[in-house]
């Protein structure tokens, strides 16, 4: 009798555990699915935010609205790339993360302004921040119409039996 007793309590905590932290799977799992990258990539993201922020942030994004979910994604890049690690390779890795999920890689202001709202407890700097979206937007995304330098490739192997 115990036994049972003892397994309906696990079933009911499990049960009530899955019911109560659905909303935050449903954040996590759209914004992955859409970036296709690890949840936790999101959980480490979310550990950072306030518990205000946080819950605001699932609420916004657990309802589905494809504008939100994109505005979720910005700030997992802007997390990832000005808070963690800012190094090119990690920008780079981050931007074709976006491309690869059909976003725009622009980073526009309201993006910088919702990652100083929701990261309002890490004390970001607005002008560290908009330096950094500056410096972004000039180096790895171009404006249509300047002059980039194209390498010519080098001559391979194949190019000399082909010609």
């Amino acid at each position: 009798m115990t036994w049972i007793i003892i397994a309906v309590l696990i079933v009911v905590f499990i049960v009530g555990y899955r019911v109560l932290t659905s909303d935050t799977r449903k954040a996590i799992d759209t914004i992955s699915n859409l970036l296709k990258i690890k949840p936790i990539y999101i959980e480490s993201m979310l550990q950072e935010m306030g518990p205000r922020q946080t819950q605001m942030f699932i609420r916004s994004t657990s309802n589905g609205s494809a504008e939100e979910v994109r505005k979720a994604a910005y700030l997992v890049f802007i997390y990832h790339t000005f808070i963690k690690n800012p190094s090119d390779e990690n920008v780079e890795l981050w931007r074709n993360t976006l491309i690869r999920a059909q976003i725009s890689p622009i980073l526009a202001a309201e993006h910088t302004d919702a990652a100083l709202f929701y990261f309002a407890e890490l004390d970001l700097d607005a002008f560290e921040l908009a330096q950094f979206r500056r410096h972004y937007n000039l180096h790895f995304n171009p404006e249509p119409g300047t002059l980039l330098h194209v390498l010519k490739p080098k001559p391979t192997l194949m190019h000399f039996l082909v010609c």
